[in-house]
């Protein structure tokens, strides 16, 4: 089987230091917008993960700072606060892990998808939107964002006025000023009229709702890593939902293919199983929503394993080996989050390789699993 080109030289004595972020270690932002005064909105908690995100807090706490083409974060606030009309310049995609949503569309709100756990909403550039915990009080949405830079955020213009009643606004660099007795910042951003505004996109309902895939939704393929074909061990699957990441089932397509500079896919094994050994060049981030996860880097004589609880992210160098390991007694679900639109060249260690040999089966030059006789010589 022929290898994947490698851009870097490969990476030996990995380790997960400072890329495994539990729950307990999420550092809550109450500061991170000019919105979080109005009266509607207060409550709302930000937090930055992979990357600065979109924060507008100068002062804002970054868990993980290198560059992963990609920014990761995610927002929780109370039933009934509400997160205003803001718009973004590059994707952003909700995961919804905890709770009920609304996600409004339109600077007026005039379209609205609503998001349960288990959901994935990918809300195109260049338009309006806000959200809602119409649930519970420790609903949970995580937050990816295409790009290191994400140039960051459009609010609607009553937003920024609503904003100044309280005191808040923001400086042309796109960081808060806070103003003291009524005075009015030189180097504020002003509020943007109409007509400026007129060339805001829009999308119906029909474009919005291919945009979302819910839990009964997702196309599990059995057959979406060469290592499934090396028996019960290996019997984990993969549910594109964003993109090309991972999956290397030729038959298998992502609901969502429009380009985000990331791919996103569920990640479901059974007791005991794994995904086997394997590396690829690209960034990753993945989210242990449930179960009990072991992740293992580097080949086995230099191997080193974490154990995150439920719930954690773990950024995974690219170039390094890795493994994902249910080790728990029930089903264990994450999300991987590939950088590019790939789909990722993945590289299985030699014995994964020579157990698929003796089971017949190979990857195609496209780097799809297919039965070796119906390969070409060298493959």
């Amino acid at each position: 089987m022929r290898a994947p080109t490698r851009t870097d030289p490969a990476r030996t004595g990995a380790v997960l230091t400072g890329r495994v972020l539990e729950p307990a270690d999420f550092v809550a932002d109450t500061a991170a917008f000019v919105d979080v005064r109005i009266e509607r909105s207060r409550g709302k908690v930000s937090y930055s993960f992979v990357g600065p995100g979109v924060s507008q807090n100068a002062d804002q706490h970054v868990s993980i700072s290198e560059p992963h083409g990609f920014n990761v974060g995610a927002a929780t606030m109370p039933h009934g606060v509400y997160n205003n009309a803001h718009l973004h310049y590059t994707p952003e995609v909700f995961v919804c892990t905890r709770g009920n949503w609304r996600v409004d569309i339109g600077r007026r709100r005039e379209q609205a998808v609503h998001l349960t756990p288990g959901a994935v909403l990918s809300v195109p550039p260049w338009v309006f939107r806000g959200f809602e915990n119409t649930g519970c009080d420790d609903g949970f949405l995580f937050v990816v964002l295409g790009g290191d830079d994400t140039g960051g955020i459009l609010w609607a213009p009553e937003v920024l006025r609503e904003a100044a009643e309280t005191g808040l606004y923001l400086r042309r660099d796109n960081t808060l000023i806070e103003a003291g007795n009524g005075a009015v910042p030189q180097d504020r951003i002003q509020p943007l009229s109409d007509s400026q505004l007129a060339c805001v996109d829009a999308y119906s309902d029909a474009e919005l709702a291919q945009r979302v895939v819910t839990g009964d939704q997702r196309r599990w393929s059995a057959h979406g890593l060469l290592s499934s074909v090396l028996g019960p061990q290996h019997a984990v699957e993969l549910a594109p939902v964003i993109g090309f990441g991972l999956c290397q089932d030729r038959l298998s397509r992502p609901p969502i293919r429009t380009p985000h500079g990331f791919g996103l896919e569920w990640l479901r094994a059974s007791p005991g199983t794994s995904t086997g050994l394997h590396r690829h060049d690209d960034s990753q981030v993945v989210l242990l929503l449930d179960g009990d996860w072991e992740v293992a880097l580097n080949e086995p004589d230099q191997q080193g394993s974490e154990r995150p609880a439920a719930g954690s992210l773990v950024s995974i160098p690219a170039s390094a080996w890795r493994d994902l390991r249910n080790v728990g007694a029930t089903a264990a679900h994450a999300v991987v989050i590939t950088g590019g639109d790939g789909p990722s060249r993945v590289e299985w260690s030699g014995a994964v390789l020579a157990e698929a040999t003796a089971a017949g089966f190979g990857l195609d030059a496209a780097g799809y699993v297919a039965p070796l006789e119906l390969l070409g010589s060298g493959l």
